[in-house]
């Protein structure tokens, strides 16, 4: 298994811990750490502004999935923990393009 597909894989685990017991100690910091350790592995030639919309769109689907009745509240603390991930590695594939734009 590649370093990146292992990344991904804990970042899936880690956010669905995150929604499912949000009450354990620095589970935020845990989320953002991972978050930037996946976004370190997206390629520059996958798109980032793709992975950026994706980010974007995702915030917005998690909030409206709250009126399913039952699984609605724990589909929204999955997507918002996803997001969140999702938002913390959007810092560093914004950082990468912008020094890989300057160091050309």
């Amino acid at each position: 298994m590649s370093p990146a597909k292992l990344v991904r894989l804990i970042a899936v685990i880690v956010a669905l811990v995150a929604a499912f017991v949000p009450t354990i100690p620095f589970i935020a910091v845990v989320v953002a750490i991972v978050g930037l350790l996946v976004g370190y592995f997206v390629k520059t030639e996958n798109r980032p502004a793709l992975f950026l919309m994706v980010i974007a769109l995702l915030s917005g689907v998690s909030e409206s999935l709250g009126v399913l009745p039952g699984i609605g509240t724990y589909l929204t603390a999955i997507l918002n923990s996803l997001a969140a991930v999702l938002s913390a590695a959007a810092v560093t594939v914004i950082l990468m393009v912008i020094y890989e734009r300057v160091t050309e």
